[in-house]
């Protein structure tokens, strides 16, 4: 059976969800609205309306019942994934008719307005509750660990990964976390010198992510937490959010190359999971799970898939190349294609998430 609270998951993913999808559509939305396309709904949420009010622009807004993502339709949109009505071109104040300029605005406002909430929430992390701040100095070095096989030592400190600058522990832990029996390059301060150090960290299972972690033996130094100033959070934001999107990244690469294992992938199933773990940790976890995954949202949103912002923007850039927009028939049959092939992925990862529930 599944050992975690139904309630606690569904209100959990909501708590998460809810705001990040809504500051997605907000910026979709407003600069629509800066550039003269008039927007006729605003959802959160797909399905029947649940409640709604209709603002004196004549948008609707609207909540839906089912909780999955949401949407702004625009004047001249002949569903919510953007596809052009018949004669949309032709309709004054549709997206259609709008500049080419404007269009690529109003659809990369969205993923914007996602990293651009991560980088607030982190910021309000760091100047309200703190953030911890580790040296990338080894304080011990395992037996026969693969850190000893390698020569690290105690007091080394790590200067480079793989030609990646470290400048916090956190950063040294993830890249030994993604490399399970797979050689990584170091480059180490010791006494005064520069080495270079090759280590090849262990592989460990983890049952509750279901995935094959790096383990190469080391604990860090003291760290020291301390609240930040604002111009400090928000430095420490932008690189906190930098590097999440680089290891997201990687990730993304490890799953088109098919070489990413089972457990890193998962679908609403998983993230209601998460949030719910995040949730029952504090405020302060839940703040960070929801950063993440608008940097996630804002990502994914970015893949060139039609129906994704991403879609849209090479659409544009075909337009921009030919000088002309592709036919709408062509862009709304990709579009269903889009649609069909997010359906199934969701689908799929979604049954993957039920059955890895039910096994654990």
């Amino acid at each position: 059976m599944l050992s975690f609270g139904i309630f606690e998951i569904i209100v959990s993913f909501i708590l998460v969800l809810t705001p990040i999808v809504f500051i997605h559509e907000l910026g979709h939305f407003l600069v629509a609205r800066k550039n003269g396309v008039v927007v006729d709904v605003f959802s959160i949420g797909f399905g029947k309306e649940i409640f709604g009010w209709t603002d004196l622009h004549g948008t609707r807004w609207r909540v839906a019942w089912i909780p999955l993502g949401g949407y702004v339709r625009m004047r001249g949109d002949e569903n919510s994934a953007s596809g052009n009505s018949k004669d949309a071109r032709k309709l004054e104040g549709s997206f259609a008719n709008a500049s080419l300029l404007s269009r690529v605005l109003i659809v990369a406002a969205g993923p914007f307005a996602n990293f651009i909430l991560a980088f607030v929430l982190f910021v309000g992390l760091y100047v309200g509750a703190g953030k911890l701040f580790v040296p990338p100095i080894i304080d011990e070095v395992m037996p026969n660990s693969p850190a000893e096989r390698a020569g690290l030592e105690a007091n080394d400190r790590v200067l480079k990964i793989n030609t990646n600058n470290i400048s916090d522990f956190n950063d040294f832990r993830v890249f030994i976390f993604e490399s399970p029996e797979k050689p990584i390059n170091l480059q180490i301060e010791r006494s005064g010198n520069i080495l270079d150090i090759v280590a090849v960290p262990d592989s460990v299972y983890l049952e509750e992510l279901d995935i094959y972690a790096g383990r190469l033996g080391i604990r860090s130094s003291t760290g020291e937490f301390r609240k930040l100033g604002l111009l400090e959070a928000m430095k420490e934001s932008r690189h906190e959010c930098w590097s999440i999107t680089v290891g997201m990244l990687r990730g993304i690469t490890r799953i088109v190359t098919g070489n990413a294992q089972l457990g890193e992938i998962g679908g609403p199933v998983r993230i209601a999971q998460f949030s719910r773990d995040a949730a029952l940790q504090g405020l302060t976890s839940l703040v960070f799970f929801i950063a993440l995954i608008s940097i996630n949202l804002g990502l994914v949103n970015l893949l060139p898939i039609p129906a994704l912002d991403g879609g849209h923007l090479t659409f544009f850039m075909i337009e921009a190349m030919i000088g002309k927009p592709l036919p709408d028939a062509w862009q709304n049959i990709l579009m269903r294609g889009g649609i069909a092939f997010l359906l199934s992925l969701m689908l799929f990862v979604t049954i993957y998430d039920i059955v890895r529930g039910m096994n654990n």
